[in-house]
């Protein structure tokens, strides 16, 4: 009898940590809306304009996000040695633009974020509202990765995937 409640909890356990899982897997599209809304919000504090949403950088961030939690990697260069210029070309994506006398590449933020009750300086990040502000965060808090979000850019692309532990990869491609 006690191997069977064990069991039974066991069970239950699983069951809640992966509804808790797949549900954060369930609503990326409107989780990567979000981050390119608060992206944008922050831009226009420093009366930046807004960044526009192209769908090529929206893809080429999402692969990045994929592969980060397929190939069990978290880095700006990928599995294949690529790094965000190199993936852009590679998806055919125009990877520079040329501003005056110069070019700029593609640009690329990443971050780690777990779907739990008490991320340290987030807390509870068990929503889209909360895990999207935790990842603007961290962002804005590393002068590189806020450098890109207030930078000379003119489009953005949103990426995110959650692995099974139920961390979230996020990526940004800017250009």
């Amino acid at each position: 009898m006690r191997k069977r409640n064990l069991n039974l909890s066991l069970i239950r356990l699983f069951a809640v940590l992966s509804l808790n899982t797949c549900f954060a897997q369930g609503d990326i599209d409107g989780m990567r809306q979000l981050i390119f809304e608060k992206t944008n919000a922050l831009r226009t504090e420093k009366g930046l304009p807004k960044l526009i949403l192209l769908d090529s950088l929206m893809d080429l961030a999402q692969m990045h996000s994929e592969n980060m939690v397929k190939y069990h990697f978290y880095d700006h260069v990928d599995h294949l040695g690529l790094n965000p210029v190199d993936r852009a070309e590679k998806q055919k994506v125009k990877a520079w633009v040329r501003k005056g006398n110069r070019f700029t590449g593609v640009a690329e933020n990443i971050a780690k974020t777990p779907w739990f009750e008490n991320v340290r300086g987030c807390g509870d990040t068990r929503s889209a509202e909360s895990l999207t502000n935790c990842m603007l965060k961290g962002w804005k808090n590393s002068p590189p990765h806020y450098k890109n979000i207030l930078g000379d850019f003119t489009h953005l692309g949103v990426g995110l995937y959650f692995d099974k532990e139920g961390i979230g990869f996020g990526t940004q491609n800017f250009r």
